[in-house]
């Protein structure tokens, strides 16, 4: 039987900080020129509390295994959108767990207890993952190159 998983606020478990940028930076940044220590700095700064921007980490044990981020804005074509749930990662082994659906009902339930915004937003390249727990289509925007992402709206 799996150990329990927990999701934490990276702000209140700050040892998981730079295995948490370690995988950002590989899964995202490090093919956009970002440096490691650039992560790094950026997770430390997006780690707040009661806020956005606002990381939250899954924890089976007392490892790490999966992050989401809070950002308030992931489109630079859509500045009009806010907040943005991004970096939605689950370590390769620890996937088909239910993990990612678990960081995003965290997520979810983050923004609204802000009592801030009436909904989340989110983009990605994926196909009918984000449908299944009630993420509603909004838009497809251009990301460069000829290529287009799908933007997602979450209402609360």
């Amino acid at each position: 039987m799996p150990e329990e998983i927990k999701i934490l606020n990276l702000a209140d478990v700050p040892e998981y900080m730079e295995e948490v940028s370690q995988w950002l930076w590989l899964e995202w940044a490090k093919a956009d020129g970002y440096s490691l220590e650039e992560i790094v700095y950026r997770t430390k700064y997006a780690s707040q509390r009661d806020t956005v921007p606002q990381m939250l980490v899954a924890v089976m044990g007392d490892k790490p295994v999966g992050v989401v981020s809070l950002w308030l804005n992931d489109a630079k074509t859509r500045q009009d959108l806010s907040p943005w749930m991004a970096t939605l990662y689950v370590k390769d082994e620890y996937r088909n767990l239910h993990i990612g659906q678990r960081l995003q009902a965290a997520s979810i339930e983050a923004v609204r207890a802000l009592k801030r915004y009436p909904c989340l937003y989110l983009i990605t390249k994926l196909e009918n993952y984000y449908e299944k727990i009630g993420w509603k289509f909004v838009d497809r925007i251009p990301v460069g190159e000829g290529a287009t992402e799908k933007v997602y709206r979450y209402d609360l």
